[in-house]
């Protein structure tokens, strides 16, 4: 797990943990490794825990206190780690739950592997590229194609995920830009299709406990977007109110911008 998520000079960030739990709380995470490492070394761990200041991390990271508290709730909501208060004046201990964090990337890493393994299976895998004689020959599927087999890919992540939820997900991941020759997953920096439809599901049945059309505002509401833009299942269910319920309308920008307006 050291070799892992840290190492002596360099804070190392695990793609699958700041995927899941964003830039932040990795952050925090491998700095927490990198000292529960050194005072192994130094014999100064009882019980598995080990003191460490907001100050220290913050020296460390750069991040500012509200930035490392909000990664501290993270990664004990994930169960990552284990904070206790000690001592007389009472002072904060953490612990690195190691089986939790290693349990976590083995199942990720599973079900990367599967999906990987069902879409060679079923030849929706392609290499765009091909390479004859050393020489790499580009191949261009049309969008139409990328598009099945998007959506196929997407229904092998899980069966047991609804074909309602995996449209929504697709038709949002599979908007065009203003060429129309890129989808909006391929502009992504970095993409992993189960990690990500795993986060939607997620996103999708906490909004249905705590929020229907019913409450949502009638009119563009900014500040409303504004508190849901993490939520991108959110912010398409609005958007998609705002048309069915509401009278508006999409259309593009000149620049190539998607946006709202009342119907004229």
């Amino acid at each position: 797990m050291d070799n892992i998520l840290a190492s002596s000079s360099f804070l190392i960030i695990n793609k699958v943990v700041l995927q899941e739990i964003g830039v932040d709380a990795s952050i925090v995470l491998s700095h927490l490794v990198h000292r529960e490492l050194y005072y192994k070394k130094v014999n100064r761990i009882k019980d598995g825990y080990f003191y460490n200041t907001t100050v220290t991390i913050s020296c460390a990271t750069t991040l500012s206190y509200y930035q490392i508290k909000q990664a501290i709730e993270t990664l004990k909501k994930y169960k990552f780690i284990t904070c206790v208060r000690k001592g007389i004046p009472a002072r904060l201990f953490f612990k690195i739950n190691t089986s939790q964090l290693s349990n976590f990337l083995r199942t990720s890493n599973e079900v990367t592997n599967q999906l990987d393994c069902e879409l060679a299976e079923n030849k929706i895998y392609k290499n765009p590229n091909e390479v004859i004689n050393n020489k790499v020959i580009k191949k261009n599927y049309s969008i139409n194609t990328r598009q099945e087999s998007f959506k196929e890919e997407c229904s092998l992540v899980d069966k047991s995920i609804s074909k309602d939820i995996i449209n929504d997900f697709v038709d949002y991941w599979t908007e065009t830009n203003s060429t129309g020759k890129k989808m909006r997953y391929e502009l992504e920096k970095t993409w992993s299709t189960p990690l990500r439809l795993k986060r939607w599901v997620r996103n999708q049945q906490n909004f249905n406990r705590n929020s229907s059309s019913s409450n949502m505002p009638d009119f563009l509401d900014k500040a409303y977007i504004n508190r849901i833009s993490d939520d991108q299942a959110q912010i398409n269910k609005f958007y998609k109110h705002l048309v069915e319920n509401c009278s508006y309308e999409k259309f593009e920008t000149q620049t190539g911008y998607i946006k709202y307006r009342k119907r004229r």
